[in-house]
């Protein structure tokens, strides 16, 4: 069951009262998977925003052709995060791979569809969400710049 206390404590769902979460509740669905589960490909039609209920979701850069790894991993979303933010921006598809990683995972899937036509009716959820989504998605991406650096550095130390 997906409680409106857990939906609270989900960062894209922040400053949204429990009536705004208990409409969004009702485009959720709970799944679970084992890991190593793959839960989308990169490129698929991004049908869902996904949040993580229990455990670690690995969102990977799946080379064409190639298998996938954990090497691939670009971002680890832990409990509560959210990902999947693809849903919201055209031309609609994953732009990774998402993969259960370590332990079974607990997932709820947020219809895309039902998110929209809810913002098209409620804009102030639709703002607080957006707005939250963004958030996150320029905290990711400082963190990828930051790791980047730091390997760029790390392969710069080892030429000397």
């Amino acid at each position: 069951m997906i409680s409106i206390d857990f939906l609270d404590k989900v960062q894209i769902f922040q400053g949204l009262n429990h009536e705004q979460l208990a409409e969004i509740v009702k485009f959720c669905e709970e799944t679970e998977s084992a890991p190593g589960t793959k839960l989308f490909a990169q490129g698929e039609d991004a049908a869902y925003l996904w949040i993580v209920k229990e455990g670690q979701v690995d969102l990977r850069f799946d080379a064409a052709g190639g298998t996938s790894s954990q090497a691939h991993t670009i971002s680890a979303v832990l409990e509560t995060g959210a990902f999947g933010w693809s849903s919201f921006t055209s031309p609609n598809k994953y732009r990774l791979s998402g993969y259960c990683a370590g332990t079974p995972c607990r997932l709820i899937k947020v219809k895309r569809e039902g998110l929209r036509q809810l913002f098209e009716e409620d804009p102030d959820i639709g703002y607080a969400v957006i707005s939250n989504v963004a958030a996150v998605v320029g905290t990711r991406f400082h963190e990828f710049q930051e790791e980047a650096a730091r390997q760029r550095g790390q392969d710069l130390l080892g030429g000397w």
